[in-house]
């Protein structure tokens, strides 16, 4: 796609996503689903912008993707967290899905349809622990297990679940949210990211079509570019969480009275505050600035790209997670500092800036990542891609694994 194609694309979006926002905090506060507002972003492309074009997507890549996901993460938090694992689905069926299963789910994806996701399971286990299991019985799959923080999976058309095989291996299985042994329960009852459509999910002799299996190959690269992307789109809703914090505190600061103890009647002639506000402005846009560099270093990678250059993209994506995180709480915390007593009025409802953030950050929380980087521009111990700390492997370790390297 053009220059001027995505352009367009992220201005009618930016658009749409104004309207999103005035509703945001009322639906934060009733807990209703953003219904409308996602069958808007259908009918604007936004579910199918990183599909290739050939199966009727944009044909966007990671560049636009971000700064499409904070364009809508910035006017409804809750709305923000239900792209990332579709998005990462579409990735997944891209880089390793098969001929038919590109055409099939990608196609669908096309169409309009999106994915919820169910990953994580009771008990917080890694992927490779999971007790959701694949099983077969002649020529038959079935599915069964229970998932929790199923984001999206009560309003999405399918379902991408992490499973085991029968040989221990992770797998993703797309299933029919319809189907009636999926049961996907409204219990998400989080202080923050209050309307996510997402709650505990039960798959009970599931049938899966031999399609519906998605395996990804055993080389790096291919995990590493895919965790990367994922890791990417939570630092892109952190980035667009601080953005829209950080207008708020603006507002508040072209209002409000200057510090008890400033001499200034005027928050803007309270020089104190006045950094502060500055500050708050140098992380936000740096956060930005990191994440939309990592973007770009992912958007380059292709098949022949070689381990070293998808590890870099990696870590430049861990970077702009820890920066974007630091960036929203920081933003989101302080903005009350800016508005002094009013800002923490109910009725104001700024108090879901901070919720949202504190809670999306815990998702995948960066505590690890300094200790991860640190070790791989020491000495290139890797970090495992799915917890961007331990166990890591040296780097040579990793290229015996691939095929051609």
């Amino acid at each position: 796609m053009s220059k001027q194609a995505q352009a367009d694309f992220l201005a009618a979006l930016a658009a749409l996503a104004r309207e999103i926002a005035e509703g945001a905090a009322a639906r934060d506060q009733y807990r209703e689903y953003p219904l409308q507002a996602i069958e808007a972003l259908r009918a604007l492309g936004f579910w199918r912008l990183n599909v290739p074009v050939q199966y009727g997507g944009l044909g966007f890549d990671h560049r636009v993707l971000v700064q499409a996901l904070a364009i809508v993460a910035g006017a409804d938090g809750s709305l923000g967290q239900i792209p990332q694992n579709h998005f990462n689905a579409v990735e997944r069926l891209r880089l390793a899905g098969t001929a038919e299963q590109r055409a099939y789910y990608l196609g669908r994806v096309g169409a309009g349809d999106f994915f919820g996701n169910a990953t994580a399971e009771p008990g917080e286990r890694h992927p490779g622990q999971a007790q959701t299991q694949l099983r077969r019985e002649g020529e038959q799959w079935y599915l069964d297990g229970a998932k929790v923080y199923s984001t999206g999976a009560l309003l999405a058309e399918h379902i991408s679940v992490h499973a085991l095989d029968e040989q221990g291996t992770v797998v993703s299985v797309i299933v029919d949210r319809q189907h009636p042994g999926v049961q996907v329960i409204d219990d998400w009852d989080g202080l923050g990211q209050r309307t996510t459509a997402s709650g505990s999910a039960r798959f009970e002799a599931v049938p899966v079509q031999a399609r519906a299996i998605v395996r990804v190959p055993a080389a790096p690269r291919l995990h590493y570019r895919i965790a990367a992307q994922s890791q990417l789109l939570h630092a892109a809703i952190d980035v667009g969480l601080a953005e829209a914090a950080l207008q708020q505190a603006l507002l508040l600061g072209r209002q409000v009275h200057g510090g008890r103890g400033s001499g200034a009647a005027a928050f803007v002639d309270d020089a104190l505050g006045v950094s502060q506000l500055g500050e708050l402005h140098l992380q936000a846009r740096a956060a930005r600035r990191l994440v939309e560099a990592a973007a770009a270093q992912l958007a380059e990678l292709d098949e022949t790209s070689e381990l070293h250059a998808v590890l870099e993209a990696y870590y430049e994506v861990a970077q702009a997670k820890v920066l974007s995180t630091r960036a929203v709480l920081q933003v989101s915390n302080t903005l009350y500092d800016i508005g002094g007593t009013r800002s923490a009025r109910q009725g104001n409802g700024l108090d879901r800036y901070w919720r949202d953030a504190r809670t999306h950050t815990l998702h995948d929380a960066v505590r690890w990542k300094p200790h991860a980087i640190g070790r791989w521009i020491l000495d290139q111990a890797v970090a495992d891609p799915w917890s961007v700390a331990h166990p890591y492997r040296p780097l040579a370790a990793l290229r015996a694994q691939e095929p051609d390297q």
